[in-house]
């Protein structure tokens, strides 16, 4: 299975979508659920410690340490 996931900012934009989706017999589901938007910077960040990871220039964190970050960051 496959997930797509569209942003749409235009009502009229939704009832399009949902008229071809049922045109194509495809199953979908509507979420009004923003969840979290990573801005430019952090998403860099991540791609840096992924490669910096994969190069041996780092080494994997205890989840407590990520955790600490994580409710930093978001609070």
């Amino acid at each position: 299975m496959t997930t797509l996931t569209v942003n749409i900012e235009r009502e009229s934009d939704l009832a399009t979508l949902q008229e071809t989706l049922d045109k194509l017999g495809l199953n979908y589901a509507l979420s009004n659920d923003t969840g979290h938007i990573f801005t430019k910077d952090q998403i860099e960040s991540f791609v840096k410690n992924r490669q910096d990871f994969i190069d041996g220039k780092t080494t994997a964190r205890d989840w407590d340490d990520i955790e600490k970050d994580l409710d930093s960051a978001f609070n």
